[in-house]
């Protein structure tokens, strides 16, 4: 194999996790690793709108990016195909690419890959550990324990009530495997049509199209889609009033795929049990959304996946793709142009 240079941004930390690239081809794959410093409302910005601030580069990261066959990052800076003129792959250790938007990345012949479905078992917790939430009524006992008042009032089983899954790619496949083990039935709706689909956990499967349908008929909705210009807004006033009184809305997906205002309208007058809430449309959530006071919604700062040794397991999926790559073998976990994002 001839001599490849991985440039590997933000990871110095992990670079011993890195020994499992290099040792593909001793000698001949060079991980470099550089700096690449944002703050996050430029990744909410990017996943909104593709919009992206300008920064002045420091040299020795426009000299690294120059010397690029691959690059392993989150973040990338804008005209990464100028900046990177080698560059033949990016691998991002992240679920989806809408952060990617605005970098010239789509519209280059770059390849993109993800982690795919890595994280999905640990984001399925996180959506159950919100559906026993609400079930065991913490949202109510935990103000109760600081006011020191002893209040007694019925909790729920999740045995026998119906959650539904916008969206059965890894993350809700996942969560209808839990969902199931807690003897929940569950509906699900996907990009493509359901016919001849079968999904492990999944009791019934709709066409997107029947969104309302699964909407009328569950006890929890939980959003797991990518954020597509199709999925922008899926959730907004007419599916929140399809929802039953004692419904839950959890969203594990991106917080653009709900129109937030909506939904605050909605938890305003009671119209929804709560939500459960880990993507925003903007964050850091900002200081004066109503999100924060609401007492039926649950917050959580965007953490469903960031579980301790995130960026190594990461590191270690990403070498046996360069296994692949080293070889000429097709990448998992690629990123499908044809489909969009």
């Amino acid at each position: 194999m001839a001599r490849l240079t991985i440039v590997a941004l933000n990871a110095s930390s992990q670079d011993a996790a890195f020994d499992a690239v290099r040792s593909i081809d001793p000698g001949n794959i060079d991980v470099v690793h550089a700096p690449f410093r944002t703050d996050w409302a430029n990744v909410s910005a990017r996943r909104r709108s593709g919009a992206v601030i300008e920064q002045d580069l420091p040299d020795d990261l426009r000299a690294a990016l120059a010397r690029a066959d691959v690059v392993f990052s989150f973040l990338v800076p804008s005209h990464l195909p100028q900046l990177a003129p080698r560059l033949r792959w990016l691998h991002t250790p992240a679920t989806g690419i809408d952060h990617l938007r605005g970098t010239g990345v789509f519209e280059s012949d770059i390849m993109v890959t993800t982690v795919g479905g890595l994280f999905a078992p640990v984001i399925a917790e996180h959506v159950l550990a919100l559906m026993l939430h609400f079930a065991k009524r913490l949202h109510i006992f935990e103000p109760q324990q600081r006011e020191r008042v002893w209040q007694m009032s019925r909790v729920q089983s999740l045995a026998n009530r119906t959650v539904g899954l916008v969206g059965v790619g890894n993350i809700g496949a996942q969560v209808a495997r839990l969902a199931q083990a807690f003897g929940m039935r569950v509906v699900g709706i996907g990009r493509s049509a359901p016919q001849g689909r079968v999904i492990a956990g999944v009791d019934q499967l709709l066409a997107r199209t029947e969104l309302p349908a699964l909407l009328t008929q569950s006890d929890y909705v939980v959003v797991a889609v990518a954020d597509t210009p199709e999925t922008r807004h899926l959730i907004g006033a007419p599916e929140l009033a399809a929802l039953q009184p004692q419904a839950v809305l959890i969203n594990v997906a991106r917080g653009t795929v709900i129109d937030e205002a909506a939904l605050i309208a909605a938890l305003q007058a009671k119209r929804i049990a709560g939500a459960g809430l880990d993507v925003f449309a903007r964050e850091p959530l900002p200081a004066d959304s109503p999100l924060w006071l609401l007492p039926q919604v649950v917050l959580t700062p965007h953490v469903a996946a960031n579980v301790e040794g995130y960026l190594a397991k990461a590191i270690a999926q990403f070498a046996e793709n360069v296994r692949r790559f080293a070889r000429g073998m097709p990448l998992e976990n690629q990123f499908d142009r044809l489909r969009g994002y």
